[in-house]
């Protein structure tokens, strides 16, 4: 099968123009999942712009990570099939023969998070002040932190981090791709060098897999566990987010 040239031949530069353009779409994306937040709920869109802590507090987190989500898709589908001109699956999505690759990133976040808590416990450097349990909470976070691996994976160690290799050795497309999946999570509160730095290195470690087998799935699995038991099974920040969570420290 002929497969035709990008339009864009620097792939440095379709990984710039789609960054640009992903942070417009999700803007976009995300006033639409608000506007939708704030119609089925007792708070005005101007409340939820001001003080976006009210999403998660009232659990509308999840339809505006949703919201961005297709954000996400929509974008990397336009430079895919415009820019690219190649299938929107080809960015590392496809899950025939990866199947045992998720499963296992799935227990690699999980077993890398539950291992950190283990020895910081053993250690002393923490303390379980209480456990509580429920449903509700698990299952939005579980929605929720799924959806987040997606958005994330999609864009950064899908589209930018294939496009930057396409320029630059593979290992410093990986450090360019790592840094920006840092930068992405500036904004995020109580955020200082120390966890940005970490944001970092989670960035070399979940991109260390895709530049060698070009698949996400591993990533995504990762990703997802990662989040869920650092917030909420064990009680420490995501991202500089507080989260309800089954351990109280």
């Amino acid at each position: 099968m002929i497969t035709s040239a990008p339009r864009i031949k620097y792939g440095w530069l379709r990984a710039v123009l789609f960054f640009i353009s992903f942070f417009i779409f999700i803007a976009v994306f995300d006033l639409i999942g608000i506007a939708i937040v704030s119609s089925i709920s007792e708070y005005s869109f101007e409340e939820y712009i001001s003080d976006t802590k009210l999403l998660m507090e009232n659990k509308m987190m999840l339809l505006m990570m949703v919201s961005q989500l297709f954000g996400t898709l929509f974008t990397v589908w336009i430079f895919q099939k415009f820019i690219n001109r190649e299938s929107f699956t080809s960015i590392g999505l496809e899950f025939s023969g990866y199947k045992d690759d998720f499963v296992s990133g799935l227990l690699f976040g999980a077993g890398l998070i539950v291992l950190g808590f283990g020895v910081l416990y053993i250690f002393n450097c923490l303390s379980i002040a209480s456990i509580q349990f429920s449903l509700i909470d698990q299952l939005f976070y579980l929605s929720l932190f799924g959806v987040v691996s997606l958005n994330e994976e999609i864009a950064i160690r899908g589209y930018i981090l294939q496009n930057l290799s396409s320029s630059f050795n593979k290992y410093i497309a990986l450090v360019l791709s790592s840094l920006v999946f840092m930068i992405m999570h500036i904004g995020n509160p109580n955020m200082s060098a120390i966890p940005l730095f970490n944001l970092f290195l989670a960035g070399l470690l979940l991109g260390v897999y895709c530049i060698h087998k070009n698949n996400l799935w591993f990533p995504i699995g990762a990703h997802f566990t990662w989040n869920y038991f650092q917030g909420p099974v064990l009680g420490f920040e995501v991202s500089g987010n507080d989260v309800d969570s089954i351990f109280i420290q």
